[in-house]
């Protein structure tokens, strides 16, 4: 059954995968960016709705620009890279798992431990950098442990190389991270190794490959990168007010299906002293730890820490002990998706048969409970593709509204402002640049929420989601009773 399950994971992770438009407004970024450079040509600076943004460095609006290339500029190619990236990371744990376990069972759960986990399942079907800098974190931590197994250069080369694009993903955390993990665990295991002078002359040619484009953003746009390379690296490590706790906490929902293992998991690894074990703890808690002592928190943050974690959760699901207490956690886990689903289907008035698929993980708990999760994974993953973004994709107007401003002016030579509210996904569905924050003037096409500009009468109308749809669970809450949506104007000014 295992071999069953993994073979519909890729199948889950393409299904629908082109069918919900941008997501606003961290997708809508990407999507935009990737367009512009395909346009202009220019793939080095980021510019987004005509203005530069350094947020990140380019590799995320690089994978999406080579999707628009393999599939057009839409939706399927705005996220196919990732969800490969995606499947690719869990592949590598797999393969990590069997390399250092030697226990293939426990390497295909790892595989379905991650890429069925919520967290990380979402950010596969969705364009930010999150999964790719979890997947050459992951790929240049796997080449480590070949290199530290079998004594071949090459594979060392190869994962300093791989934290290279992990700089060029995030930036330098794509090097304190798997540098971190790989000093910690020597330090604790065989600290003569950290003597070898090939580590440092490698950690030197990795940063400079990795910050090349962080070096010609410095002489290019000195004063702009400065500001924003503070905000994103330095200022996020005192500036915030989440609890120690947050990840301990947070872990239990954003790891389901497999979360409630997590501590049970962690606690029998450290009990057991198992030394196949102590590269992921180390991994595991380097990462933990890290993000838990910076003040600005987001569960994102700890994403390359997952795959760690579903080898550690899979060694313990499928080890003998602890036999009483796994079944009880697979139980509620079981019942938690079940419930989840059946009252998602009545609150939204999604479609009946959807409520059969909580049925599936308890089924299939009477055959064998370590993997009901897994299963309850698969259902609430179909649940949300075939009925919750369904549901949603009918409260989201901007795909129409942007094809609306091409049709009046198809050239995109009138110039267009939005007026009272900002829609970041809309200038890649108009195919223009979208004016903000000004008095529209004379001869323009303008997009106004209702009450904020009274100088001409609209066209047409559009009802809007004015929040965040990155926060999935708030915009179905909002959905559903109405809330945060205004209605919005076109008119020729």
């Amino acid at each position: 059954m295992l071999y069953l399950i993994a073979m519909l994971v890729p199948l889950l992770y393409f299904l629908e995968l082109g069918v919900p438009k941008v997501w606003a407004p961290n997708e809508a970024f990407y999507a935009e960016a990737a367009s512009t450079m395909i346009r202009t040509g220019n793939y080095i600076t980021p510019y987004y709705n005509g203005e530069i943004r350094l947020n990140k460095p380019p590799m995320t609006y690089w994978l999406v620009a080579f999707g628009y290339h393999l599939f057009g500029v839409n939706e399927w190619g705005l996220r196919f890279m990732h969800a490969l990236l995606g499947l690719g990371t869990g592949l590598i744990a797999y393969l990590m798992a069997k390399e250092v376990l030697g226990d293939k069972r426990v390497a295909l759960l790892s595989f379905l431990v991650l890429t069925l986990s919520l967290q990380f399942f979402a950010n596969s079907n969705y364009a930010s950098p999150e999964v790719p800098f979890t997947f050459f974190i992951t790929l240049s931590l796997y080449l480590w442990i070949l290199y530290h197994g079998r004594r071949k250069i090459i594979f060392l080369i190869f994962a300093f190389l791989s934290s290279s694009l992990a700089i060029l993903v995030k930036g330098p955390a794509g090097f304190v991270i798997p540098a971190g993990v790989v000093f910690f665990y020597l330090l604790l295991t065989d600290p003569r190794e950290l003597l070898r002078l090939r580590y440092y002359i490698l950690s030197i040619l990795a940063l400079l490959l990795g910050m090349w484009w962080h070096a010609y953003q410095l002489i290019n746009n000195r004063e702009l990168f400065l500001e924003v390379f503070y905000r994103e690296n330095i200022k996020r490590i005192y500036a915030g007010d989440e609890p120690f706790y947050f990840y301990l906490l947070d872990l239990n929902v954003s790891f389901l299906p497999y979360s409630l293992f997590f501590l049970p998991a962690i606690l029998w690894v450290m009990i057991k002293l198992r030394r196949e074990h102590s590269f992921f703890l180390v991994w595991f808690s380097f990462i933990f730890l890290l993000f838990s002592l910076i003040s600005q928190k987001i569960s994102l943050y700890v994403l390359p820490a997952f795959p760690a974690l579903a080898i550690i959760i899979s060694s313990f699901v499928l080890s003998q002990d602890w036999d009483r207490l796994k079944k009880y956690i697979s139980f509620a886990l079981s019942f938690l998706v079940g419930i989840t689903i059946l009252l998602g289907t009545f609150f939204f008035e999604l479609p009946p048969y959807l409520a059969l698929l909580a049925l599936l993980p308890f089924l299939y708990y009477i055959k064998d409970y370590r993997l009901s999760p897994a299963v309850g994974g698969l259902s609430l993953v179909l649940f949300i593709k075939l009925g919750v973004l369904g549901y949603l994709e009918g409260h989201r107007g901007v795909a129409e509204l942007g094809t609306f401003l091409k049709e009046l002016d198809p050239k995109g030579e009138i110039p267009t402002y939005q007026v009272g509210h900002f829609h970041h996904s809309l200038p890649f569905y108009a195919d223009r640049k979208i004016i903000r924050n000004k008095n529209p003037e004379r001869n323009s096409l303008v997009v106004f929420k209702e009450g904020s500009f009274q100088d001409c009468n609209a066209i047409k109308t559009f009802k809007l989601y004015t929040g965040s749809e990155s926060r999935l669970f708030k915009f179905l809450l909002n959905a559903k009773r109405g809330r945060d949506f205004s209605t919005f104007g076109v008119c020729l000014y």
